[in-house]
């Protein structure tokens, strides 16, 4: 009867027909479609006009149309589609703009539409990727050249190169052969004469052109004089977006600890030891050059896009911190790493449900090279796709470690590790007391929990801690 009413009201211009829009989108929401008095609503009929949309790769606003005979809401998980509107009253259409794709594989999304709560229609969103991208966009050597400089690069479509115009001391190797239409890991190899001129260096550019149109583009410079750390740093910059960075590095300013004109750079004694952006700072490209910093100490980097861990890491001999979390990281963790013998702290992890998915680290293989670093405390590498064993811990004659000795953080769940859990873990964490932290829960292990890890204090003392951390998502016995 109160529907018939207002209905009725609303014919008679009392309400209106703002009201009567108000009432439809309330009822929307809700499964029962007829009032007390029988009276009975369109049944909801719902659809995207299109089937899919394919889009191309760059940022751009588009407007999808939908039929519908009552008022409907549409929604997506995706970061890099932004719906502009959200609603509509019947057949009608919402704007949405994309992001330019800067990865070199197609993504996808979905978009899902609704009347009832629940009963949700989806349309498949596609965006192309880019196809072809170089890995490393900035090389910088000496006036002694290289006999083999690697340039690693994937690929989904056929390629070719060339130098600039001119350019006779460059000599390129080719990649291995590529099969179209899925990802290709690949390299050139370029050799670079020697530089004997007396002019102050000079500057080349090789070019990497896809079949789809797309090419990308490496800096080649060499100098006559030895490369310092500012030279590094300026190689950093430039193939790292730096002219959109939000803080900037200031190369006419003395290289000194300066957040004014050094953000994130720590200097001592002339030599950079410590890098730091704990935010989104538009860092986008390549980290190799910052490998040549050979003082460094502590490199921490945060929600940036570096893309891989390039395998210059091994360089780093003086290294205590390393950090990059949250910075798109895929590929493989090098084997180079294990040279970075006083590495007390790695993280390269997520934060679990929080980290955008621009930003997600998706790391790949196994961790076994990390047992060569004998100091490390702190070792943070979770929400991955690691796979592979657990290392060994090697143990001495009283079943005590020889490495690993003051290990307090070991934090590897959401990734992929199976087998069983080694002994030895357990006995260097528990003489961290409350603090130790030993995390290996929605992996894959399998076998019985080894004794020692039963003595790490929170096991015994934080209520659910076993369940949680260590027996969730795998398939161990006590």
């Amino acid at each position: 009867m109160i529907l018939n009413r207002i209905l009725f009201l609303c014919g008679q211009s009392c309400i209106g027909r703002i009201g009567l829009l108000s009432l439809l989108i309330g009822l929307s929401g809700c499964q029962d479609f007829t009032d007390d008095t029988g009276m009975t609503l369109p049944e909801p009929d719902l659809k995207f006009v299109d089937e899919a949309l394919n889009l191309p790769l760059d940022e751009k606003e588009y407007t999808v149309d939908i039929e519908s005979n009552l008022p409907w809401r549409v929604k997506t998980s995706a970061a890099w589609i932004d719906l502009l509107t959200s609603n509509g009253l019947k057949s009608g259409s919402f704007k949405m703009s994309v992001t330019k794709n800067t990865d070199v594989a197609s993504r996808e999304a979905e978009i899902f539409a609704w009347i009832v709560e629940g009963a949700e229609t989806k349309l498949k969103v596609v965006q192309e990727g880019i196809g072809i991208a170089l890995k490393k966009r900035t090389l910088k050597v000496g006036a002694k050249g290289s006999e083999e400089e690697v340039i690693p690069f994937a690929t989904m479509v056929a390629y070719t190169y060339e130098l600039s115009e001119g350019c006779d001391w460059i000599h390129i190797t080719d990649g291995e052969p590529i099969t179209p239409g899925v990802v290709n890991d690949s390299e050139l190899k370029l050799k670079i004469d020697p530089y004997k001129d007396v002019e102050d260096g000079r500057t080349a550019y090789l070019y990497l052109k896809g079949s789809n149109g797309v090419t990308d583009m490496l800096t080649i410079t060499q100098d006559k004089k030895p490369l310092e750390d500012i030279d590094y740093l300026r190689m950093f910059y430039e193939g790292a977006n730096g002219d959109n960075w939000v803080k900037k590095w200031n190369f006419d300013a003395p290289l000194e600890t300066n957040a004014t004109h050094w953000p994130g750079v720590t200097v001592t004694n002339g030599r950079v030891t410590g890098i730091l952006f704990s935010a989104d700072n538009n860092i986008e490209g390549d980290m190799t050059p910052l490998c040549y910093l050979s003082e460094l100490k502590t490199l921490k980097l945060t929600r940036q896009k570096i893309s891989f861990i390039p395998e210059e890491i091994g360089l780093l001999t003086n290294l205590t911190a390393l950090w990059v979390r949250e910075s798109a990281l895929s590929g493989k963790i090098p084997e180079s790493i294990s040279n970075c013998k006083l590495l007390t702290e790695v993280n390269f992890s997520n934060t679990p449900d929080k980290t955008p998915d621009e930003y997600k680290n998706n790391l790949t293989g196994g961790i076994g090279m990390l047992i060569d670093i004998p100091g490390l405390v702190t070792i943070k590498l979770y929400c991955n796709q690691l796979e592979g064993s657990l290392p060994v811990i090697p143990l001495d004659n009283n079943n005590n470690p020889t490495t690993w000795k003051n290990l307090k953080e070991f934090m590897v769940y959401s990734n992929g590790f199976s087998g069983s859990i080694p002994y030895g873990y357990g006995v260097s964490i528990a003489n961290n007391g409350s603090a130790g932290l030993f995390w290996v829960n929605d992996n894959q292990l399998t076998g019985k929990i080894p004794a020692d890890i039963m003595t790490i204090p929170r096991y015994q003392t934080v209520a659910n801690e076993k369940q949680i951390r260590l027996l969730k998502g795998n398939n161990l016995t006590e």
